[in-house]
């Protein structure tokens, strides 16, 4: 009896070792199972780094087109500007020329050098405006002047010029025509025959004035291009061929 109960008591430690060999085996498999979602977790994390990379590439291209069409822009604005800085640089120049011409008294060559000034530099209202006011003021200084008896072709010539720049046009022909009489082929006078002609709406007399005055100076071809009181013949076909330059042979 006692050697059976040796033997059972040899026997009883196996079922335990089998019991705790499968509680392992379980205790590994239930590690394992556990292991796997860490695995698909950071699959889906690199498969969504993946799919957002192309994102984030997407707005450097659209940068770089940004600034390559903000430094084009900025380009042609510093060009805008450096042809605006020039174009104020000489209407500047203009003024002051006309200006010590009117100090000088010579209100004549201030007027003309003032109407050239309007007529070339459109863009610079400001300067336009400066200079109308001393051509009118230049006109005044004329008018009081022709208070004294007219004689020779630049009293007739500026006093037609002082009664131009008042609109009092049908004195200002009967004066510049004394003029033209004295000096037929000086090119200023015929060029305020043609304006006056033209504000008073003598088509042919305007265009018949204009093209002898561009015969004598070609270079008052531009200056009627840009001449606001030529308003009137702007349309012309006469007017346009006139105030077109010539090409060069």
């Amino acid at each position: 009896m006692a050697a059976k109960t040796k033997k059972q008591t040899k026997k009883t430690p196996k079922p335990a070792k089998k019991v705790g060999i499968k509680a392992k085996r379980a205790s590994k498999s239930s590690v394992s199972k556990g292991k796997a979602p860490r695995l698909r977790a950071k699959a889906d994390r690199t498969s969504v780094k993946s799919a957002a990379s192309p994102a984030r590439k997407a707005p450097t291209r659209v940068e770089a087109g940004d600034s390559a069409r903000g430094r084009e822009a900025l380009s042609k604005a510093t060009a805008l500007q450096r042809i605006r800085s020039r174009e104020y640089t000489s209407a500047i120049h203009a003024y002051e020329s006309g200006l010590k011409l009117m100090h000088a008294e010579e209100y004549e060559k201030a007027m003309r050098a003032f109407r050239e000034l309007i007529a070339e530099h459109t863009d610079e209202p400001e300067i336009q405006e400066r200079a109308r006011v001393l051509m009118n003021a230049s006109a005044k200084k004329l008018h009081d002047k022709s208070r004294t008896v007219l004689k020779s072709v630049d009293d007739y010539y500026n006093m037609g010029i002082a009664e131009l720049n008042r609109r009092q046009l049908d004195t200002a022909i009967q004066h510049l025509q004394h003029a033209l009489k004295l000096a037929p082929k000086a090119d200023h006078i015929l060029y305020a025959m043609a304006v006056v002609n033209a504000l008073k709406g003598n088509r042919d007399d305007a265009i018949s004035f204009l093209r002898q005055s561009i015969h004598h100076r070609p270079e008052n071809r531009f200056i009627a291009a840009r001449d606001n009181d030529f308003e009137t013949l702007v349309d012309d076909a006469d007017f346009r061929q006139l105030v077109t330059p010539v090409p060069e042979k």
